[in-house]
């Protein structure tokens, strides 16, 4: 997904227009996030929450793990409606686990979105143990292997549970799906040949790859990156609807009073538009996405729409 650096610059000097910390007083701002400390979600927000501290808010981060990030929405919503608790979260967790957990304690309606703030694709890797250096290769090995053909993922239920549904449905394989609790867990057994494929987020698995320590077969963007030479999209393999993007995003309970949100949301595109913020997330392999309350959330919708029917022709309902 591109960056559009005059929108990010442009958002950037709104945000600049807020008075300095040093003009105003501090709001106490909890950022709940609900994966372990060091993750992808984790390492973007705390890098969004020291530039709220320049904007107006006294942002802490806490993580608050368990029920795969919905927990620290749960607790969120339990929380005063006031706009001093958040919740940083990939959008997957409203559109794809709407349709996941039969007992799901919120519904989109029970969520403000604040702003998004970045963006990532999501990569198809195999081991070392895995003959396969093209995923054409590994489809044909795949068929030759119905009982071996297996690929890992930091999760069941997440987009790149289904990102692997859909794949091996169009390219006619069998292909068993091994979910684990986090990307790194993932990483480990494939890197050791345990599971011999990989559905990950495409920032976990870049390093990897540039060491040779495992092959990116295709990745969900819509056109090659200049970082992954002769990585080709799964879109370019004749697997068009496997172009998928996630965001990660700040959210409020709907319930917030809307000067508070739009406090946040002024707040929340500042930081995430800084320069410095936006350099810390190219290196991770993110791309800087900044959307508004409005736009942020007619992303969400649509997802929810474009999910549904791929969840439901799985067959998958998540058990807790």
């Amino acid at each position: 997904m591109p960056i559009d650096r005059r929108r990010v610059v442009a958002l950037y000097t709104m945000g600049s227009l807020l008075p300095p910390l040093a003009e105003a007083q501090a709001k106490p701002l909890r950022i709940l996030v609900g994966y372990p400390p060091g993750g992808a979600v984790d390492v973007v927000a705390r890098e969004v929450a020291e530039e709220l501290r320049g904007f107006g808010y006294n942002a802490i981060v806490e993580n608050r793990t368990g029920a795969a990030g919905r927990l620290a929405t749960e607790q969120m919503l339990q929380a005063p409606a006031d706009g001093s608790t958040v919740v940083m979260m990939p959008g997957g967790n409203v559109s794809i686990f709407t349709h996941v957990y039969p007992a799901l304690k919120y519904k989109p309606a029970d969520l403000a979105p604040i702003a998004s703030v970045c963006a990532f694709n999501f990569a198809f890797a195999v081991g070392p143990g895995t003959p396969a250096k093209t995923l054409a290769e590994f489809v044909t090995w795949a068929k030759a292997n119905p009982g071996k053909a297996s690929y890992a993922t930091p999760g069941g239920g997440t987009a790149m549970h289904f990102m692997g549904v859909m794949f091996a449905r169009q390219a006619g394989i069998e292909l068993v799906h091994v979910p684990y609790r986090g990307g790194a867990a993932a990483m480990t057994d494939v890197l050791g040949g345990t599971v011999p494929a990989l559905a990950t987020t495409l920032p976990n698995v870049v390093q990897a790859h540039l060491q040779g320590k495992l092959r990116i077969l295709a990745f969900s963007g819509e056109a090659p990156l200049p970082a992954l030479p002769g990585v080709p999209t799964f879109k370019s393999l004749g697997y068009p609807d496997l172009v998928i993007s996630e965001t990660f995003g700040f959210f409020a309970s709907a319930k917030t009073p809307e000067p508070a949100l739009a406090a946040l949301q002024t707040a929340v595109i500042g930081a995430a538009s800084k320069p410095r913020v936006v350099a810390a997330l190219e290196k991770l392999e993110f791309d800087s996405l900044v959307l508004g309350r409005s736009e942020f959330a007619a992303r969400i919708q649509a997802d929810i729409a474009r999910w549904g029917p791929v969840i439901k022709a799985s067959g998958y309902k998540a058990e807790d």
